[in-house]
C-alpha cells in the first residue's frame, strides 16, 4: 500500500477550516497526526478546541477520535486585530451546524508542546497544513531562533508547510493576476479596519506569518491569487448536500447557516479547502517563486500591515496564482462522498 502522508493541522475553526479538515480526515492517502487550534482568528480558543474535538465524531472510527487536538494562542503575536463580533460567534456556536454529540475523551495538549514532542519523536517527516493566523507556528518557530537543536528538528522533520494565505496585489503581478485584501468586503459594521490590501489569515498575526515564512522550511502558500478562481457557488452546496453520509449534512448545514449562506456565490471562496486538497495534488493550482516579507508596520488611517511585499530579502515562497476549478469541485465532492459510515 502507498504510504499516508502524515500531515498537522493548524486551523481557526471558521466555516472553511471544516471543509479542509475533514476532507483530509477522510482522505485515504492522508494520516492526520494532530490539530492545533489558534485564538487567534475566527473561533475563540476554548470553543474551537471543543468543537474540533466534537467534529472528529462526524467520522465513525475510534482512531481519529482520539486524534491529538492542541489548545495554542490566544492572541496575535503582534498587534490585537481580530474577526468581527458576529463572525467569531458563528464560529464559536458552530454555525447552527450539529456534531454527533460530546467527545467523550478529547485528547488536549498545549499546542507549541504538543509540537515540539511530535517533532522530536516523529520517524517521518510530515506536512503542515496552516489555516489560521500562524500564531501557533510563529512562536514555534520564534523558539527555534533561539534553540538551535529545535532548528535542526523542524527543518529535518517538516517536508514542507502548505499555508492559505496572503495575497499578491495587482500593482505586483498585473491586474489580471492580481488580488485585493479580503478584509473590507467580509468586516460588517464592527470592528473597523482602514486595511485594503491584506488577507485575513496573515492580517490577524503578521508576526506569525513572517516567522513561518523565515523557516526555511518551503512553503506552498495558497493565496487569494488562486482561490478567488475557485468561488463557494450555491451549486456546490446542492452537490454537497445530495451526499449522504454525516460529515456531508454537517458541511452543508454549516454553509445554509444564516451566517454563511449569504455570501455563496458572492464573497465566499474556497480558501481553506483548496490549501488542503493541493497539500495532497499540487497538480491543482499553478504556482509561482516569489522573494516575499510580509508588512509589519501598523497605521490606522491607512493600514498595509500583512501587505505580501515582493523583497530581494525575503523568504522564497511558491505562491499558488491561478487553480483548475473544476478539478478542484470534482475532488473535493470526490472525497467527501466516498464515506459510507
Amino acid at each position: 500500500m502507498p504510504t499516508r502522508i502524515p500531515v498537522l493541522i493548524d486551523t481557526d475553526v471558521d466555516f472553511d477550516d471544516y471543509m479542509a479538515m475533514l476532507y483530509l480526515l477522510m482522505h485515504p492517502g492522508v494520516n492526520v497526526q494532530g490539530i492545533t487550534v489558534t485564538g487567534s482568528g475566527d473561533v475563540h480558543l476554548s470553543h474551537g478546541v471543543r468543537n474540533v474535538n466534537d467534529m472528529l465524531l462526524l467520522l465513525d472510527d475510534p482512531a481519529i477520535h482520539a486524534t491529538p487536538v492542541a489548545a495554542g494562542a490566544r492572541a496575535p503575536m503582534i498587534y490585537s486585530n481580530t474577526f468581527p463580533y458576529d463572525a467569531r460567534k458563528a464560529a464559536d456556536e458552530h454555525y447552527e451546524a450539529e456534531f454527533p454529540g460530546s467527545n467523550p475523551k478529547p485528547v488536549i495538549r498545549d499546542a507549541v508542546s504538543f509540537l515540539k514532542d511530535y517533532l522530536r519523536s516523529c520517524r517521518q517527516p510530515v506536512t503542515v497544513l496552516c489555516i489560521g493566523g500562524g500564531s501557533n507556528w510563529g512562536r514555534l518557530f520564534q523558539q527555534a531562533g533561539a534553540d538551535p537543536e529545535l532548528r535542526r528538528c523542524c527543518q529535518q522533520k517538516i517536508s514542507r508547510i502548505v499555508m492559505m494565505g496572503g495575497n499578491l496585489l495587482p500593482r505586483y503581478v498585473g491586474e489580471e493576476r492580481g488580488a485585493e485584501g479580503n478584509i473590507q468586503p467580509t468586516l460588517g459594521d464592527q470592528p473597523y479596519y482602514t486595511n485594503k490590501v491584506a488577507e485575513w489569515n496573515i492580517f490577524i498575526d503578521p508576526l506569525g506569518a513572517q516567522y513561518i515564512f523565515d523557516s526555511g522550511i518551503p512553503i506552498t502558500l495558497v493565496a487569494l491569487n488562486a482561490t478567488q478562481q475557485v468561488p463557494i457557488t450555491q451549486a456546490l452546496v446542492e452537490q454537497l448536500a445530495a451526499i449522504d453520509n454525516a460529515p456531508a449534512r454537517f458541511l452543508t448545514q454549516v454553509l445554509n447557516s444564516s451566517t454563511i449562506a449569504p455570501g455563496i456565490g458572492k464573497y465566499l471562496d474556497f480558501w481553506d479547502p483548496l490549501a488542503a486538497e493541493v497539500l495532497v495534488d499540487a497538480s491543482l493550482v499553478h504556482t509561482e517563486r516569489f522573494t516575499l516579507r510580509v508588512e509589519q508596520q501598523l497605521d490606522e488611517e491607512d493600514d498595509h500591515s500583512g501587505e505580501l511585499i515582493p523583497d530581494t530579502d525575503g523568504a522564497v515562497i511558491e505562491v499558488a496564482m491561478s487553480a483548475d476549478r473544476e478539478r478542484v469541485y470534482t475532488e473535493f465532492l470526490k472525497v467527501i462522498s466516498q464515506y459510507t459510515a
